[in-house]
């Protein structure tokens, strides 16, 4: 299976940084014995030291940058499937509103209608718009739920780009 382009971005980071912590502890390392031959390659031990350490800590925060983003990414997808799931909700709950619409008219025309013989469809057909009923105010109230779920997931997200705190 091909890595995503954002997992191969934070795995070249994570590679670059170790590379860059290694390489400075190696120049740490050959600061005391080799003074002269660090100043032929570009200054003086310290001066490379202070370089690398540098380079380390932009690597880090490189990381630390592809990986907020990976999270507002992957929040930025949850969103996406309970936006998802609250319109399926909401197809779910105006079909039942309508079910339970046209299950009204019938029962009002077999009142009108009816034998008295009829009685037992009557009350099946009240039972089950009852059903309907009650189906239809369940599902209005997952889409109610969803919705507000959403927005607290929402303004958390914001709250964490303003605070400069991960999602997670």
């Amino acid at each position: 299976m091909p890595t995503s382009r954002p997992v191969q971005d934070r795995e070249a980071a994570q590679r670059q940084t170790t590379e860059l912590r290694c390489e400075l502890e190696r120049v740490r390392g050959a600061g005391a014995g080799g003074a002269s031959s660090s100043r032929s390659a570009g200054g003086s031990p310290s001066l490379m030291e202070a370089r690398m350490a540098g380079a380390v800590l932009r690597a880090e925060e490189a990381q630390r940058h592809l990986e907020e983003r990976r999270d507002l990414e992957l929040a930025h997808e949850q969103a996406m499937t309970l936006q998802s799931e609250r319109d399926q909700l909401r197809v779910r709950a105006e079909a039942a509103e309508s079910q339970v619409a046209e299950m009204t008219r019938q029962l009002a025309t077999l009142r009108v209608q009816r034998p008295s013989g009829d009685q037992e469809e009557v009350i099946r057909l009240r039972a089950e718009l009852l059903a309907q009923q009650k189906l239809a105010r369940s599902l209005q109230q997952i889409v109610t739920d969803i919705g507000r779920s959403r927005s607290r997931s929402q303004s958390g997200v914001s709250i964490s780009r303003a605070t400069g705190a991960s999602v997670g």
